[in-house]
């Protein structure tokens, strides 16, 4: 017997995504806080923002993006081709809006870290759910291996893009050998916001920094200003991240 006691042809299935899970951190304290509404309003706007500027982009592979939302959490998903190079545009957009998901978030109109993981796979994903192995995956890597403020990229996706001159500039390995986004690929002359943000980040988090958030605070400060100093932009080499 059905649910809804309606005729249903079960021809729902699942297709090959790109997917990317992201976790806002200390999203729970803030709700907590005397400051929940603001932190509720920042939240919002970040969201609305972030999916306005993916569908104002003149980019026809943006337009189908999918995006899931739920509290201190989101999941951006894109279809993938079989075809290359479309298959290749397909993937960069999906790092070019996690990236600038990120970089929205690190900046100074929020000024919160996050982290998340990307992954290849099955899924389906509607107004209703989400199911599928590309969300388990990337769920897997937000939850269990990222740890740091950072969106780590499964394997697969690393050995089917680093032979990509474009696709290349999005990954970083770190120290731990493990890939993840460089969510300041796509982004200029931004260490001005990037520093009033992390500035942001440490008032908000007040004089009793305990070392756990102290070890996200200094990934974060090294990998910008690391990026930066790369970068070598005119207008930025005043503007580096520093502990308070």
């Amino acid at each position: 017997m059905l649910v809804n006691q309606n005729k249903d042809t079960y021809d729902r299935k699942t297709d090959e995504y790109i997917v990317a899970y992201i976790d806002l951190l200390g999203v729970t304290n803030k709700i907590k806080s005397k400051d929940s509404q603001l932190a509720m309003n920042k939240l919002h706007n970040l969201y609305t923002l972030s999916v306005k500027l993916t569908r104002d982009v003149q980019i026809e592979e943006n337009q189908d993006i999918q995006f899931k939302i739920f509290s201190d959490n989101i999941i951006i998903a894109k279809k993938l081709s079989n075809q290359i190079p479309q298959r290749t545009q397909e993937i960069r957009s999906l790092l070019m809006c996690a990236g600038h998901f990120q970089e929205l978030s690190a900046g100074d109109s929020v000024g919160w870290l996050l982290r998340g993981g990307i992954s290849i796979g099955q899924l389906f994903i509607d107004d209703v759910m989400v199911w599928g192995e590309a969300l388990l995956k990337s769920y897997y890597l937000e939850d269990k291996v990222a740890n740091y403020p950072r969106i780590i990229i499964d394997k697969d996706i690393v050995n089917e893009i680093i032979q990509n001159n474009v696709l290349c500039e999005y990954l970083r390995k770190d120290f731990d050998n493990l890939y993840f986004l460089n969510f300041l690929n796509d982004c200029h002359f931004c260490g001005e916001m990037l520093m009033n943000g992390f500035q942001i980040m440490q008032e908000e988090a007040g004089i009793k920094i305990d070392e756990k958030l102290y070890q996200k605070f200094s990934w974060h400060m090294n990998f910008v200003n690391a990026e930066l100093d790369r970068k070598n932009e005119k207008k930025d080499r005043k503007y580096r991240l520093s502990m308070l």
